[in-house]
């Protein structure tokens, strides 16, 4: 299969992009023109009406904003410009980050980071922050006493109250054997419990699995980062260890991920064959093919309205392909891909810039992948009793497959 880094594939075109757009807020519009033969204050963004504009909102705001202070600086303000750029293509999966926005994604597609072992929720009632569970097989966090449940109330000195979850979470991360000390609040009476801990290597757990009754295997995909195709395929060769001689996939409310981890989870999959193919703006196609050799065995997928991007690339190519009956509910319908062009200063902008087809050439933006078998979720019988109906069905079903 064709390996190549799908999230790092516009590194040159990021370059030479940022390259040009320094140049024309540093140099003006007479280098636009010497290039293009244009006058940038028709055909262009930054013309001297722009520049007369950003200059007297600039003054405006450092003369007259209540709260201004000198945290309030001019990278700060001109990272906001750059931000607000980007947000006016009115797509809600093309973005700019930051130096340390980038950093910090990096970090979280690699699935390995710095940090206390924790997954981090928001009470939507409360807007306080909880411990959902403990990641990675030795969490730090769960090694100094933290529960999960617990609440997040200081860290480092810092009332967590007015904090982003973001900022909460670069709080907890950092270099690995530094020490945080954090504030949690315990119990109906929210008793105060002082923990501290020392920051360690979290490999953060993206594939579960575990031998059903008779010889049916289940393997939950949470979602896709570096390390999802060496913990599947870890997962699998612990349960045809065990016996598996047919396969439940789950990829319900995962969310998608890193092209490139999914792509290698088809490959261990499929026996050849198309997997994936995109299209640029201009038209240009590639496509992403398995190698031989793959899994031989009946296969059931779930999904549901929360599958998308990643998830849908695996849904798709197994149901082309014939390789596996997709139970559940509609996916959710992310037919495009997103290139990362780094800057030069470290920055980095993601942009829209494929859209993606199954094998059999469906673009599914908007429209998503209606399952061989709909089988809705009955959230009563999961709140009542913690019955999952869906999974049950795909249990039974896959006993009848051959």
């Amino acid at each position: 299969m064709k390996k190549s880094k799908l999230f790092w594939s516009g590194i040159l075109v990021g370059l030479l992009i940022a390259a040009g757009m320094l140049l024309l807020i540093f140099m003006g519009s007479s280098v636009y023109t010497l290039f293009t033969g244009k006058a940038i204050a028709t055909e262009g963004l930054i013309d001297k009406d722009v520049q007369t504009k950003l200059e007297m909102l600039n003054s405006m705001m450092d003369k007259n904003f209540l709260e201004y202070s000198e945290s309030l600086d001019s990278t700060s303000r001109t990272e906001g410009m750059y931000k607000g750029l980007v947000s006016s293509l009115g797509d809600p999966y093309t973005e700019y980050f930051t130096e340390e926005e980038f950093n910090q994604e990096l970090e979280d597609d690699s699935g390995v980071f710095g940090g206390i072992g924790v997954q981090i929720a928001e009470n939507v009632e409360t807007g306080k922050y909880y411990v959902e569970q403990f990641v990675g097989k030795h969490s730090p966090a769960q090694e100094a006493g933290m529960q999960e449940q617990d609440i997040f109330y200081k860290v480092d000195g810092l009332e967590v109250d007015g904090m982003s979850l973001t900022e909460l979470v670069e709080h907890c991360r950092g270099e690995l054997d530094t020490t945080v000390e954090l504030v949690m609040l315990r119990g109906e009476n929210e008793e105060e419990v002082t923990v501290r801990i020392k920051r360690a290597k979290i490999e953060s757990t993206s594939v579960t699995g575990q031998m059903e009754e008779g010889k049916t295997g289940y393997i939950r995909i949470i979602e896709f980062v570096q390390n999802t195709p060496d913990q599947f395929q870890e997962t699998l060769d612990e349960l045809k260890a065990a016996g598996m001689d047919r396969m439940i996939i789950d990829l319900r409310s995962n969310p998608g991920g890193d092209v490139t981890a999914v792509l290698e989870v088809a490959d261990i999959l499929m026996d050849g064959g198309r997997i994936v193919y995109t299209k640029t703006k201009s038209g240009e196609e590639k496509d992403y093919d398995a190698e031989p050799g793959g899994v031989d065995m009946p296969m059931v997928v779930l999904v549901n309205g929360f599958s998308a991007s990643a998830a849908e690339i695996l849904t798709g190519a197994l149901k082309d392909h014939g390789l596996a009956v997709i139970m559940g509910t509609q996916t959710f319908g992310k037919g495009i891909v997103q290139g990362v062009y780094p800057l030069n200063d470290g920055s980095a902008i993601k942009i829209t810039d494929r859209k993606y087809y199954t094998p059999s050439g469906n673009n599914i933006q908007g429209v998503g992948i209606e399952p061989n078998i709909v089988i809705e979720f009955d959230s009563d019988s999961y709140e009542a009793d913690g019955t999952d109906n869906q999974l049950n069905e795909a249990k039974k079903y896959i006993k009848t497959m051959k």
